[in-house]
């Protein structure tokens, strides 16, 4: 039987090989970046206007973004913080070309989900963050599959587990567990629950002391977040399990609703479960 002391040792193990492995197949200075849209993708692809109509504007503006221009002064492209200043500063026949967002609201949440591996699941989970951005809204994804493949194509390349929906899970299970411990107890209740004792493997983790900012990393969209995954988060079912098993009170959809919950209200528009 593996001892902790096994488990972390091929823990390590597998962490060098993933490093090894990525420093095969991504030079150190290679860094995703998004590319540049040309004026006629932001007229009629992104604003849905006509692009001599788009083009007037900037000429009668001098104030607007004016992108970057070809050498043969032909094309102009521009990048998406400036596609967001052309929409939060441009209006169009004295429409706004800003995204409908109702005000006191919570970002919507959107889950892509099936029981079967291979079917798309982060594919569609991707473009569908890409377009909702280009529409103007602002993305957090969760990739909750240790494959990884949407923190990959989000250009994540080194994650440590801590720092994925694992790491939500166990420092929500700590706060609460400590929460419900200092509860009422008895007569003052009515019930008398049984005090809960977290494993030290879990508290001497380190993870209770982590904020909500530390699980959200940035991505090559400025407006695209993502909290990440990797292959070390495989256990998070196992993991759940044994949670529930330490505190049965304690759930993994709430635990991941809590975590939400504390974000502000207009840091997102969308909220995308891949």
């Amino acid at each position: 039987m593996f001892t902790h002391s096994d488990l972390a040792s091929l823990q390590a193990q597998s962490l060098k090989m993933q490093g090894w492995i990525r420093r095969q197949t991504f030079s150190p200075e290679n860094e995703k970046t998004l590319r540049r849209f040309s004026s006629w993708e932001v007229s009629e692809l992104v604003f849905k206007v006509n692009q001599s109509t788009f083009r007037g504007r900037l000429a009668a503006e001098p104030g607007l973004p004016a992108g970057e221009v070809e050498e043969d002064g032909r094309q102009r492209w521009f990048s998406l913080d400036e596609i967001n200043d052309l929409r939060r500063r441009m209006k169009i026949n004295r429409q706004s070309l800003m995204p409908p967002r109702p005000k006191g609201k919570r970002a919507l949440r959107a889950a892509i989900a099936n029981f079967k591996g291979g079917a798309g699941k982060s594919t569609v989970a991707l473009h569908f963050a890409h377009a909702a951005a280009l529409d103007g809204y602002r993305v957090l994804c969760v990739d909750f599959d240790p494959q990884a493949t949407l923190s990959h194509s989000m250009g994540l390349t080194d994650v440590s587990e801590e720092h994925t929906v694992w790491g939500i899970l166990a420092r929500d299970l700590i706060h609460e567990t400590d929460r419900m411990n200092a509860g009422p107890r008895g007569a003052q209740s009515g019930a008398a629950l049984p005090q809960r004792r977290l494993p030290a493997s879990i508290r001497g983790l380190g993870l209770a002391e982590l904020r909500v900012g530390d699980f959200l990393k940035s991505t090559a969209w400025s407006t695209i977040d993502i909290i990440p995954s990797c292959a070390n988060a495989a256990f998070v079912e196992f993991a759940s399990a044994q949670y529930r098993h330490v505190n049965p009170e304690w759930s993994f959809f709430a635990a991941v609703s809590r975590y939400l919950d504390a974000l502000p209200d207009d840091a997102y528009d969308l909220i995308i479960f891949d």
